[in-house]
């Protein structure tokens, strides 16, 4: 799980949620407006546990959202682990950092160029 910001779009979404599967490499990508550990738990159920069951472990970086108690509690209820990733261990996400990376250099690059703000669509 990852989350880049970007320039607002005509839906007022500034940040994009990514969720990838480190095995098969299938990622999903919802645009949202705010990224406190409601809404990422709310996209969380959308996008993912509805269409897949729920997740043996979720790996994320050490940030405020993805460490709040709202989100542990919803990982208690699915019976889902967090892994967060070591600090001072960078490759410790290294797949899902260059797939984020790599998806958010092409939106960015397709956001400033022509001064889109469709991106979320």
């Amino acid at each position: 799980m990852d989350h880049p910001s970007l320039p607002k779009s005509f839906k007022g979404n500034t940040e994009l949620l990514f969720w990838a599967d480190l095995i098969t490499g299938y990622v999903v990508v919802k645009a949202g407006l705010s990224l406190g550990a409601q809404a990422v738990a709310e996209n969380y159920e959308e996008c993912v546990f509805r269409r897949f069951g729920a997740s043996e472990v979720i790996r994320h970086d050490r940030e405020p959202g993805s460490m709040a108690d709202f989100f542990r509690l919803f990982n208690r209820i699915v019976k889902m682990r967090q892994s967060p990733t070591m600090a001072y261990r960078l490759k410790g996400n290294g797949k899902e950092e260059r797939t984020v990376q790599t998806l958010t250099r092409a939106l960015k690059m397709y956001v400033t160029d022509v001064n889109q703000q469709d991106w979320d669509d």
